[in-house]
Parts: C-alpha cells; structure tokens; sequence
C-alpha cells in the first residue's frame, strides 16, 4: 500500500525537496567556512534565544571570509618566507584595536562636552556683563569694545 501512494506522487513533488537540500549544500560551499560553526559562535554570544535568519548566517560568513582574507594579504606583504604569530598579530591589530579606538572616541566626546559647556558658561558672563553685545550677532557691525 506504502508502494501504491508514492507511485501516484509525481516525481515533481519530490524532486523539489531534494534540489532545496543540493542548494543549501551549494550555497555553504560558496562560503569560507562551515556554516554550522559560524551559527554556533553567534548563538554562544547571545544572551536572548533569538532566530537568526539564513541572510545574517551567511552574511556573517561572508564577512568573517573577507577578515581573514584581508588579514592574509596584510601578512603576505612580509618579506620573510615563514609567517609567525608575531606578524598575524601585526596584520589583526585594526581588527583588536576597534574597541580601543570607540574608547578613545567616547573619551574625546566627553572632553569636547565640557569645552563646549564651559564656553557655554563664558559666553554667558559675557552677555551679562555686556548685554548690548549679546544682541548683535557677528556679523553685525556695532561699537568697538576695548
């Protein structure tokens, strides 16, 4: 009876989910590396159960691909024949130093934050001291204080 109802089923219908399992397996030999492994890192670093969609696996993939490639141009510009840890590191510091360098730039926002409120402040005295000076933008022409 089992034999009976595939034989009515066309072949059509069952060819698709076939070709759909032969696609993905394409679709991750197109990619740098096992896509598995790379959902797995993803997955381990999440602290809510997300679903991630095919797009940002392989995204994600994609991107890790273009790092590691860039990284091995950098260390193919060495001139010496065998590659040590010494050069790798050389070659990923831009990648390390990105958490480095938005410190340093949340640092120079919170410099430039207080600059501009104490300039705040001293225009402020200013205004109060002199307030027909506070009225005149500077581009207006007016009296000459000295």
């Amino acid at each position: 009876m089992v034999d009976e109802q595939e034989a009515n089923i066309p072949a059509q219908d069952l060819e698709p989910a076939e070709e759909e399992v032969s696609e993905e397996e394409a679709e991750s030999e197109n990619l740098p590396f096992p896509n598995a492994r790379v959902v797995r890192i993803i997955r381990s670093n999440l602290k809510n159960d997300h679903q991630i969609k095919r797009d940002v696996k392989e995204a994600a993939n994609v991107l890790l691909g273009g790092i590691l490639a860039d990284i091995s141009r950098d260390m193919d510009a060495q001139p010496y024949h065998t590659l040590s840890i010494e050069h790798f590191n050389s070659a990923c510091r831009k990648y390390r130093e990105i958490s480095l360098n938005e410190k340093r730039i949340i640092r120079i926002k919170k410099v430039l934050e207080k600059q501009r409120a104490e300039l705040d402040e001293i225009i402020t005295e200013i205004e109060l001291e002199l307030p027909g000076a506070a009225r005149q933008t500077p581009g207006q022409s007016g009296p000459v204080l000295h």
